[in-house]
C-alpha cells in the first residue's frame, strides 16, 4: 500500500474539485475547455523542467512510495500531479472570481507584485549558483512582468487571493511529499529553508521555501492562459466572424 501514496495523494487533491466542478453556481465544467488547454499547456514546460531537474539531481524521487511505473523518465504520479495540482488551483481561482467578483485591489496587487520583484531580484543576485532557487526566481520574476505590463494587471488581485487560500491545500499536500519523503532534494541547489507543516517533518525534510513561488509561478501562468483564451471566446461570441 505504501507504494500508492504518491498516487493517493493526486487523488484527494483532485477529488474535491473535480466533484464540486458539476455545481450549478460556478459551472466549472462549463469551462473545460479553457481549463484544459491551460493545463496542458503550462504542464508541458513544468514536465520538460522536471525531467531536466530531476536528471542534474535537483531533485529525485523515493521508489519507496512510488508503483514503478515510469514516463518521460518521471514517475506517472508525478504527471498526474501536474494535471491535479493545477485543476485545484484554477478551480480557486474560478471559485473566488464567481463569488467575489468584486474583489479588485489593483493598486495593492501592483505594489505587492513590485515588492516580490525586488525580492526576487535581490535573492537571485545573491545565489544565482543554486538552480532551484535561480531558475524559479528568474521564470517568476518576468511572468509577474508580464502580468503588470501586457495585462495591465488584471486578474492579480484574484491570482494572489488564489495563492494564499491555496496555500493550505499545499502545506498538506507538499507536506506529505517532501516530509515522508516522496520528493528529494538536493539542498545544494536551493536556499535550505524548509517549512515543516506536519508532525512528521524533521530539520531535514519540509517544503522548500521555492516551491511556494514555483507554485505562484505556475498559477500565474496558468490564469493567464485561461483568460485569455476564455476571452477571446467570448468576443468571438459577441462579435462573431
Amino acid at each position: 500500500m505504501q507504494n500508492y501514496t504518491y498516487v493517493i495523494l493526486d487523488i484527494l487533491t483532485i477529488a474535491g474539485p473535480l466533484a464540486l466542478s458539476f455545481d450549478k453556481r460556478v459551472a466549472f465544467y462549463k469551462d473545460w475547455r479553457f481549463v484544459f488547454s491551460s493545463i496542458f499547456i503550462v504542464s508541458i514546460i513544468y514536465l520538460l523542467w522536471d525531467v531536466i531537474f530531476t536528471a542534474l539531481g535537483i531533485w529525485k524521487f523515493n521508489p519507496e512510495f512510488l508503483t514503478g511505473i515510469n514516463f518521460i523518465n518521471l514517475p506517472w504520479e508525478e504527471v498526474f500531479f501536474f494535471i491535479a495540482v493545477p485543476y485545484a488551483c484554477l478551480f480557486i481561482y474560478a471559485c473566488l472570481r464567481h463569488y467575489f467578483p468584486n474583489f479588485q485591489h489593483q493598486g495593492l496587487a501592483k505594489l505587492f507584485s513590485y515588492f516580490l520583484l525586488i525580492l526576487i531580484a535581490v535573492i537571485v543576485a545573491f545565489n544565482y549558483n543554486k538552480l532551484y532557487t535561480a531558475v524559479t526566481g528568474i521564470f517568476l520574476f518576468f511572468t509577474i512582468l508580464n502580468q503588470i505590463w501586457v495585462t495591465k494587471g488584471d486578474y492579480l488581485s484574484h491570482t494572489y487571493l488564489s495563492w494564499i487560500i491555496g496555500i493550505i491545500p499545499m502545506c498538506i499536500v507538499n507536506g506529505y511529499l517532501t516530509s515522508l519523503p516522496i520528493l528529494i532534494y538536493n539542498n545544494s541547489e536551493n536556499l535550505g529553508i524548509r517549512i515543516h507543516t506536519l508532525p512528521l517533518s524533521n530539520m531535514k525534510y519540509g517544503i522548500p521555501i521555492e516551491d511556494f513561488f514555483y507554485n505562484l509561478l505556475y498559477m500565474m501562468l496558468m490564469i493567464w492562459i485561461y483568460e485569455a483564451r476564455k476571452n477571446r471566446k467570448q468576443i468571438h461570441i459577441i462579435t462573431p466572424v
